[in-house]
């Protein structure tokens, strides 16, 4: 029976909306013969999110004991996973109703689609929400248009922490990338130009944007803009393309 691995990477001090995110994914509905499993990934030298989860046969919970930061603790979630698809999914974001199946879908009916991605809506601490106008059309994004449109415009067209990936694709790319911040852009910039994927034309999560996030603090917004990890997409592409025009 195909599986799909939910993919949270997660550190006990600021894990305090992870119970939400559960009962999300407790909700969805994926299509025929679909089943999912929950891999929550702790990094940190007190891990204490176990207390945190039901019971449920479906997590599967796994604590390093070190502090080795995002890239590495989802790639530790990776090596664990068994399902045929990997979604990734932050500890303080949640799935929408039917979101999950939004982006199993397209990769059940496409083999030639390795990744697929869809909407997501900010819902931001004042209560206001926004949803980011699509880039592209709905349907296949060809390989390498990801990082193109980033480099040209240096904006991300796609919120890449809940991208949904072949878990064979993702395992033989290398999983994430050993960045500092935005890892999650980083590698689907990277793992888009060597496959296809698909855009899906719908909200299927939520982005919950709250005071100790990561991405809201002024030291983690500046690392993200600094050359050696926003300047990786741009690297990257220009070499490949320096590579096949040899």
């Amino acid at each position: 029976m195909p599986l799909v691995s939910v993919l949270t990477p997660t550190q006990a001090h600021n894990a305090d909306h992870i119970g939400a995110l559960w009962q999300s994914l407790d909700g969805q509905v994926l299509p025929p013969g679909w089943e999912w499993e929950w891999l929550v990934q702790e990094d940190g030298t007190n891990p204490a999110v176990r207390d945190l989860l039901p019971d449920d046969p479906r997590i599967h919970y796994d604590a390093l004991g070190v502090q080795v930061g995002g890239a590495a603790a989802r790639n530790a979630g990776l090596a664990r996973a068994k399902g045929d698809l990997i979604a990734g999914m932050d500890h303080d974001d949640w799935y929408e109703p039917g979101g999950l199946a939004a982006l199993v879908e397209p990769l059940a009916d496409d083999p030639d689609a390795a990744w697929s991605c869809a909407r997501i809506r900010w819902e931001n601490p004042d209560g206001a929400d926004w949803v980011k106008p699509d880039v592209f059309p709905p349907g296949r994004v060809a390989p390498g248009l990801i990082a193109e449109t980033f480099t040209r415009t240096d904006d991300f067209p796609f919120p890449a922490a809940i991208a949904t990936y072949r878990r064979t694709h993702l395992v033989a790319h290398g999983g994430w990338p050993a960045v500092a911040r935005s890892t999650d852009a980083v590698l689907l910039a990277a793992f888009s130009t060597r496959w296809p994927g698909t855009w899906v034309d719908r909200v299927v999560a939520t982005y919950r944007r709250w005071p100790a996030q990561h991405t809201a603090q002024a030291t983690d917004i500046a690392i993200r803009d600094l050359p050696h990890v926003r300047g990786v997409i741009g690297q990257r592409l220009a070499a490949e393309r320096a590579l096949q025009s040899r």
